[in-house]
């Protein structure tokens, strides 16, 4: 391995020294690295041999056999603090079979920790699994089958029960105490993420009622197998298979942190990341507005063929003040401006659209906001304003996570009262 990883950014390609073409190769080619079919990044040769690797708008790690590669993000931020608040694995693209140091710390439990949560609120939202269980006990009434060996020994003491053999469908069957173990050792490897924290002690109070806490090892989910009826637990037991890795729990101890080969789209964790501090700027700041998320809007065409969905809608009684879609990257031509006009023509008492990216994308945006002439299609209906704004998340390596995320909020809370036309606060 090479003393420091071969830096990718996003766009950009590298030519991979020390690259082993038959087995890096088809590595980078595995099929958990694929999204939709396809790799997220480009391996070529070039003119004198060489290996060459292009990425896309991916970051993370991956770790060869003699060679670390670091596919860099455009955005200099702490990409673990934002990845605490992914909602959902599709894009986020990892190998669970192969553990490797990861440089950062602490910080990678908690990307761990918001992937185990996304998996187990799904699971608990289409019901936990049931399974027939074994059971061999003595019981009042006779069911199942008699243990004829252990009825005697009744007998002999007399004991007046039946010593029965049965099938007991419950959720306490392997796959949930998998899932409950790992919880109980994932929650104090949370590093810096109390809201994640919380939410993860909070299922961990709920499960124990139903479930016993038992002693569960990497080989119990290797027992596991899969079909139609069990199939949604699948990435959930590939986290708990890592989580119950001894080199894992007592890496916790040790102050370092071992973690996974990964690359994810940052278009999504940027989305996400954003939709998130919104809501919890409105949630503490704005009291008589609400905000919506992924909503449709099909009214746009007639024949309501075309939906919207834009990222956050900012609500207020049967209004929509304010619509905000997170831009990770400025696409030319105006693509942005279109897609956000369109929102504000499908979205009833829209008044006011914002574009936010990342600092990166300052130039050539609008810096004063434009103005939506609706009168054209609605006459007798108010203009509406079209914000593009941008929002530096550039922090100092010794930035702390609670810290980065007041900052990056105090920063949010000025572009919404901005485009709402309020002063901001003063906040301390």
């Amino acid at each position: 391995m090479t003393e420091e990883p071969i830096e990718i950014p996003e766009y950009n390609s590298e030519i991979i020294k020390n690259f082993n073409e038959v087995q890096d190769w088809d590595y980078l080619e595995k099929l958990c690295f694929k999204s939709h079919g396809k790799i997220p990044y480009k391996i070529s040769k070039n003119r004198t041999g060489n290996v060459c690797i292009e990425n896309t708008s991916y970051s993370g790690i991956i770790q060869l056999e003699n060679v670390r590669i670091h596919f860099s993000t455009k955005v200099k931020t702490n990409l673990f603090y934002m990845l605490s608040f992914l909602k959902s694995e599709d894009d986020f693209l990892f190998d669970p079979e192969i553990s490797i140091e990861i440089k950062e710390g602490g910080n990678f439990f908690d990307i761990i920790g918001r992937m185990f949560l996304n998996e187990l609120e799904e699971i608990i939202e289409k019901g936990l699994l049931k399974k027939y269980v074994s059971k061999h006990e003595n019981v009042n009434f006779h069911k199942g089958k008699l243990s004829i060996k252990d009825q005697i020994h009744n007998h002999i003491n007399n004991r007046p029960k039946f010593s029965c053999i049965y099938g007991d469908l419950t959720i306490n069957n392997l796959e949930n105490q998998i899932i409950l173990r790992s919880l109980n050792l994932l929650i104090p490897m949370i590093r810096f993420n109390e809201a994640l924290k919380a939410d993860l002690i909070r299922h961990e109070y709920i499960l124990k009622d139903f479930i016993e806490l038992v002693d569960a090892s990497p080989n119990d989910c290797t027992k596991i197998h899969f079909n139609r009826l069990n199939d949604y637990y699948s990435a959930i037991i590939q986290f708990s298979k890592l989580i119950l890795e001894e080199n894992f729990i007592r890496s916790v101890y040790k102050g370092a942190s071992r973690g996974f080969n990964f690359v994810v789209n940052m278009n999504k964790v940027y989305e996400d990341f954003i939709t998130q501090m919104v809501k919890e700027v409105v949630d503490d700041n704005f009291d008589d507005f609400e905000v919506v998320s992924q909503s449709k809007f099909d009214n746009l065409v007639k024949e309501r063929r075309i939906v919207t969905i834009p990222d956050i809608i900012l609500k207020r009684e049967d209004s929509y003040p304010l619509i905000i879609d997170a831009k990770y990257k400025r696409e030319d031509k105006n693509a942005d401006y279109y897609q956000i006009i369109a929102y504000s023509l499908a979205i009833p008492k829209a008044k006011a659209c914002c574009l936010i990216y990342p600092h990166t994308e300052f130039i050539n945006i609008e810096r004063e906001p434009l103005t939506l002439r609706r009168d054209i299609t609605n006459p007798g209906r108010d203009d509406i304003k079209l914000y593009a704004k941008t929002i530096d998340l550039h922090i100092k390596d010794d930035l702390e996570f609670d810290d980065f995320v007041k900052v990056t909020k105090i920063k949010i809370k000025g572009i919404i009262s901005e485009c709402l036309r309020e002063e901001p606060s003063i906040v301390s």
